[in-house]
């Protein structure tokens, strides 16, 4: 098998050469040698995607990091298994499957329409108010392996496109404390509003982020970025670090990441498994820019992560989202189909006996 280089460059005269000015599909065409590079065709094909969508709860959401109470989780969790969510609208709109998984909600309920995995109790216990793991290594290993699971189920089954998102009250501070402990970047820096705190609660929420950094700067020194990810991460994020390993180590399948909270799972995920740096690399397509404060620097961490030039990675959207749920990378969905089906049905000017130009 020739290498992904050098199915770029093939990919990159395969576009040239279709019946159209240079670079004047703009970004797609971008896209579209990326997708041919992946599946190292020229006809590359993207016929069927799913969405994996981790839930968990956490700890912090009763420090008053958000507008909504963690209950919330457990009742969102209901509303996804309806069909009644932002997602669900999206996927159905698309074509998109959507597997919805309980990883650590605060629950014992189960509904219809949601697959449960969680293994170990209590879920989510990252908090500012205590000097506690979030995560056992135990807890870490099960989620990980649960987004592997769901990730290779679905490409054993023929999906050619996986986008991960993500629900959980108090989940956007989770993902900027482990963005912060990352980037070396401050609170207020990496900090977003979330589910819309303003004012005070913004404030607290900042504080708060602060705190849990401060509280762990030694184990955030030492480097240890299993050890840093029990102490101040989130089962959810630790099952989209599985999904993305497995989509990235499969190298054919694209990977969607969603918004702020998936990007940073995507970032740990070249932190937790350095080895795949280069896969990752290959197969991520970032959907949307998050309105979260932190997204900017999420994206140049990973970038740093993969060895990439800063400003190469740059989101498909940029539309205000900030839901998370996975909704940006089932709206970016159809774009990358679109991508797929000029590399393939485009004719080339020899091909379509056209002129090329002088």
């Amino acid at each position: 098998m020739e290498d992904y280089p050098t199915w770029v460059a093939k990919a990159q005269a395969e576009i040239d050469n279709k019946t159209k000015p240079p670079g004047s599909l703009g970004r797609l065409e971008e896209w579209s040698v990326r997708l041919m590079a992946l599946q190292r065709t020229l006809k590359p094909t993207v016929s069927s995607g799913r969405i994996l969508l981790f839930a968990a709860d956490h700890g912090i959401a009763d420090d008053g990091v958000s507008q909504f109470p963690k209950v919330v989780t457990r009742e969102m969790l209901r509303n996804l298994g309806s069909g009644g969510a932002a997602i669900n609208a999206i996927c159905n709109s698309n074509g998109l499957d959507l597997s919805v998984i309980d990883v650590g909600v605060d629950t014992e309920e189960t509904f219809p329409g949601v697959f449960v995995d969680k293994v170990f109790a209590p879920h989510g216990s990252l908090s500012s108010l205590t000097h506690e793991c979030a995560l056992s290594k135990e807890q870490l290993d099960a989620a990980l392996e649960t987004g592997i699971k769901f990730a290779n189920d679905a490409i054993r089954g023929g999906v050619d496109v996986i986008g991960i998102g993500e629900l959980g009250i108090g989940n956007t501070a989770v993902a900027a404390i482990l963005l912060s402990a990352a980037s070396g970047k401050s609170a207020a820096q990496v900090t977003g509003k979330g589910t819309g705190v303003e004012g005070e609660r913004y404030t607290h929420k900042i504080s708060i982020v602060d705190s849990v950094v401060t509280k762990n700067k030694e184990v955030i020194d030492a480097g240890d970025w299993r050890e840093i990810f029990c102490h101040i991460g989130g089962l959810e994020i630790a099952s989209m670090v599985g999904a993305s390993i497995a989509v990235a180590r499969s190298q054919k399948t694209a990977l969607i990441v969603d918004g702020f909270i998936s990007m940073v799972a995507f970032l740990y995920a070249a932190k937790l498994f350095p080895e795949d740096t280069h896969l990752l690399a290959q197969c991520a397509f970032f959907s949307h820019t998050s309105a979260e404060s932190g997204t900017q620097i999420a994206i140049e961490t990973i970038e740093d992560a993969l060895h990439m030039t800063q400003g190469t990675l740059k989101p498909m959207l940029d539309i205000g989202f900030r839901l998370g749920e996975g909704t940006g990378a089932a709206l970016a969905y159809p774009i990358l189909k679109a991508a797929a089906h000029v590399a393939s049905d485009m004719n080339t000017f020899a091909g379509a006996g056209v002129s090329g130009s002088n």
